[in-house]
């Protein structure tokens, strides 16, 4: 039995035989991406402080098609219009492949043809991983009965030091790509997972890195302005004698702020811990500086108060006050809303420690100037 070919249906077979790939148009770089149940994509340029839009892109049954110019890499936001979307960094000359589907698409999406996008996807992929441990161990935290509450800690604490590590790693291995600025600043439940403080050491990796390979990118500079932010802002005010101190003076050396006051109960009672600190370590490099809140409006003599306390505990370091309470401009400086607060600043000027409890604190110490 012979078939009948007519025009119409010899149309819909010659057009179903070309649906191949859309048609990529020519650029610098070219994405070519098929998201399941998308129609309109934001295509924007990822700066450090804001987004630049390049494109807004039309798909035909969730497929899409874009080229733009490039010099050198860059960081770009490939969004719906509701928000959801995925990162990606692209080099000159590559040429990406995009898919998953709209629902999640963040959460589940594949690319290749691009190094730095696939490193962005191993990132995403790892942190997606240990976010449901996570989440996990807070949801059996709620249920935990009080003698459970060590076992959770520790597990929590070594789910989080191992994906520390993961980050690490991925800084030391991939160095020179752009993406280690992402793992520098993956984030948890709102907090950064590595510490300023306690992973300088990345921090500066990675803006060295930044300055060395790419100087002019909004990035590096604002690498440069979060490193400053490791450093202890210098402040002078008068002592106790009335001398004007500051912080600049003591350069090279290692110093403990403690911030006081005589009607702080709290600080009072951990003033002769102080005391043993300074007798143990200043003789090996230690300086100590207190300064004292006193000068609320409840005090009548905040002067007197402030000097008796220091005789009658022994304060014998710098000892400085504006005698303005909570007023202070020290305060606003360094950020802190209660005392006792300790703040322990290393040769170099940087901040390696806030509010340590007293054994990590002397351990801490004890490491720098026993070496």
């Amino acid at each position: 039995m012979r078939i009948l070919v007519t025009p119409l249906l010899l149309i819909i077979v010659l057009l179903t035989a070309c649906q191949h790939k859309m048609k990529v148009p020519e650029g610098d770089f070219t994405i070519h991406g098929e998201v399941a149940g998308i129609d309109t994509i934001i295509f924007e340029k990822i700066e450090a402080d804001k987004l630049l839009l390049i494109d807004t892109i039309y798909a035909v049954n969730g497929e899409f098609a874009v080229s733009n110019s490039l010099s050198g890499s860059a960081f770009f936001l490939l969004r719906t219009t509701d928000g959801e979307g995925i990162n990606v960094l692209i080099e000159k000359g590559e040429n990406l492949e995009i898919g998953g589907s709209r629902n999640g698409w963040a959460q589940n999406y594949t690319v290749t043809g691009s190094k730095g996008s696939d490193l962005i996807l191993a990132l995403n992929q790892k942190l997606n991983a240990f976010e449901l441990v996570i989440d996990a161990i807070y949801e059996e935290a709620k249920e935990a009965q009080k003698e459970d509450f060590i076992d959770i800690q520790e597990r929590f604490n070594s789910a989080f030091d191992k994906h520390t590590l993961y980050l690490k790693d991925f800084i030391d291995t991939n160095i020179a790509s752009k993406a280690s600025i992402l793992a520098l600043f993956q984030s948890v439940k709102g907090e950064n997972i590595l510490n300023l403080q306690s992973d300088f050491e990345y921090y500066n990796k990675v803006n060295e890195s930044f300055v060395g390979n790419w100087p002019t990118s909004t990035h590096s500079k604002l690498l440069s302005e979060i490193l400053n932010l490791a450093y202890a802002p210098n402040f002078t005010m008068e002592n106790i004698k009335g001398d004007s101190v500051g912080l600049n003076d003591f350069k090279g050396k290692l110093v403990l702020i403690d911030f006081w006051a005589s009607w702080c109960k709290p600080c009072r009672l951990a003033n002769p811990k102080m005391v043993e600190l300074y007798k143990e370590f200043n003789q090996l490099g230690l300086e100590m500086i207190s300064i004292s809140m006193d000068g609320t409006p409840q005090q009548k003599t905040p002067d007197m108060d402030w000097k008796l306390a220091v005789k009658e505990d022994q304060l014998n370091w710098t000892q400085l006050s504006e005698l303005k309470g909570w007023s202070s401009e020290i305060r606003n400086l360094y950020d802190f809303t209660s005392i006792p607060h300790t703040i322990l600043i290393n040769t170099d000027g940087r901040v390696i420690g806030q509010n340590l409890d007293h054994r990590t604190l002397k351990a801490k110490i004890a490491e720098i100037l026993q070496k």
